[in-house]
């Protein structure tokens, strides 16, 4: 009688491997997805130290608040800073480490990031931003700018750059959708 109700509870030998198989799988993604997250946040933050030396021993800047990455025709660290006179920098610092290439702007002296926003808004009400960055664009030279990216109302997603220190607008790209989401 034992024996009987044992038998309807036990499973087929070849189940018991599926689901081993299947729970080792799972585990194996797991970790493989942890070590994948670390390795990539690690390259995302690879070399701020070293940035932050150099910009420390290079520049006007004393205290270092944030380092950001940016990637347009060439990649340069943004580095949010203090001088000694507490007066806010931020510094374009390129990935090449090239210093005539350093940029530092004064922060008192170009627009800010809300007043773009709100320009912004007042043109394009049906829009939907969704970033806004220090970039760098090549327009006549190294000009530091504001990379505003959003959706229009037509449904494109929309790269504009504003200049630094007055706001207007310098280049815009608009990308359209070669499929629709459905």
């Amino acid at each position: 009688m034992i024996d009987e109700r044992l038998s309807r509870f036990t499973l087929p030998a070849w189940l018991k491997w599926l689901l081993g198989i299947i729970s080792l799988l799972l585990v194996m993604s797991v970790i493989f997805g942890i070590y994948l997250y670390q390795a990539i946040q690690d390259n995302r933050t690879a070399g701020f130290e070293d940035v932050q030396k150099q910009v420390l021993q290079e520049t006007d800047i004393r205290t270092i608040n944030k380092i950001q990455r940016y990637h347009g025709e060439k990649a340069y660290y943004t580095i949010y800073g203090e001088a000694n006179e507490e007066k806010a920098l931020i510094v374009f610092y390129p990935f090449d480490g090239n210093q005539s290439d350093i940029m530092t702007v004064n922060q008192s002296d170009m627009v800010a990031k809300e007043t773009i926003i709100a320009n912004w808004n007042d043109q394009c009400t049906s829009c939907t931003m969704r970033d806004i960055v220090p970039a760098v664009i090549s327009e006549n030279g190294e000009e530091p700018a504001w990379e505003l990216t959003y959706e229009d109302q037509q449904g494109r997603y929309v790269m504009e750059y504003f200049s630094f220190f007055n706001g207007k607008s310098i280049e815009v790209q608009r990308f359209n959708r070669m499929f629709d989401e459905e």
